[in-house]
């Protein structure tokens, strides 16, 4: 009696006269579609059963409410999926984030100590030059002039490097700016021929040094006038072994060494020979000097 159905038992020979009533009186209205009828057969007789619903009985929205529900899950299941992505693609982008931070951390370390070795021997260089240059000084003014001219050179090197994105000086470039900052804006720049040569830090600030050098000897050696120098470089070797080769000629000049070799030359013998590995020839001629250098490079 607790179910909204209604059943009708009736003789399978008169099948719409009801014989027995079971249930609530069957709701109106819902005609043929909402009987369903089943055969019994009983003691050799077969007896029908109508099952009707009641008014009590919860209305069906047929195919039309199974379709809805079915697109609300398809566009659950959807939403969860594509919730499910973006959290994956989060996941992956945090994790390629804290690489890429771990990775920066320990390129900034590197650099930091990279930039206190430099310092370093910037500062030891600096060092060295104050100390020798105030040993063969005149008086303070000559001291001065000598020692603020060869801490430019190694800012016109050290600038050069600055403005360079990989930490790099042409060999051309850090020519022209040393010899034009001890000869004037009028040296000319076709006295130097020679192919792109990158050069790294170290390069960079210690042949900044030794073209200031030579520079500085080719302008005192030149009896009050302005020498001629010519600059010729090529590079040899294979792309892990190259070798660097400049020739440098000066003309206009003294036809020798001028008595003792002095603390310019010896800083040029020593940059080139020990701190980089290469080797300095110079030859004297009556009409002036030809210097030859050769250095490694490493690779290209």
């Amino acid at each position: 009696a607790h179910l909204p159905v209604s059943l009708t038992v009736s003789d399978a020979d008169a099948p719409d006269e009801a014989l027995v009533v079971f249930g609530p009186t069957p709701a109106e209205g819902l005609g043929k579609p909402g009987v369903q009828r089943r055969s019994l057969e009983i003691a050799g007789q077969t007896w029908v059963l109508d099952f009707r619903p009641t008014a009590a009985f919860p209305a069906s929205g047929g195919r039309h409410i199974a379709l809805a529900f079915a697109a609300i899950a398809m566009g659950l299941a959807a939403a969860v999926a594509a919730v499910l992505r973006a959290q994956s693609r989060a996941h992956a982008a945090a994790e390629a984030l804290a690489e890429a931070s771990q990775r920066n951390a320990a390129e900034k370390d590197l650099l930091l100590q990279e930039m206190k070795h430099r310092i370093k021997n910037a500062i030891a260089r600096i060092l060295a030059i104050a100390r020798q240059t105030a040993t063969r000084a005149k008086d303070l003014d000559a001291f001065t002039a000598t020692f603020t001219s060869r801490l430019q050179a190694m800012a016109e090197a050290q600038d050069m490097l600055t403005r360079s994105a990989g930490a790099t000086a042409d060999l051309g470039d850090l020519l022209a700016r040393e010899l034009t900052q001890v000869f004037g804006p009028d040296f000319g720049g076709e006295r130097l021929q020679g192919p792109k040569v990158g050069l790294d830090a170290t390069r960079t600030q210690a042949l900044g040094l030794v073209f200031h050098e030579l520079a500085t000897n080719a302008l005192k050696h030149g009896g009050g006038g302005s020498p001629e120098i010519d600059v010729r470089w090529s590079v040899d070797g294979a792309p892990g072994a190259r070798r660097l080769e400049l020739c440098w000629r000066e003309r206009g000049g003294a036809i020798g060494p001028l008595g003792p070799t002095g603390f310019g030359t010896r800083l040029i013998d020593a940059t080139l020979r020990h701190e980089l590995g290469g080797e300095i020839e110079r030859a004297w001629r009556p009409e002036g000097v030809d210097l030859r250098m050769a250095l490694p490079l490493g690779p290209a």
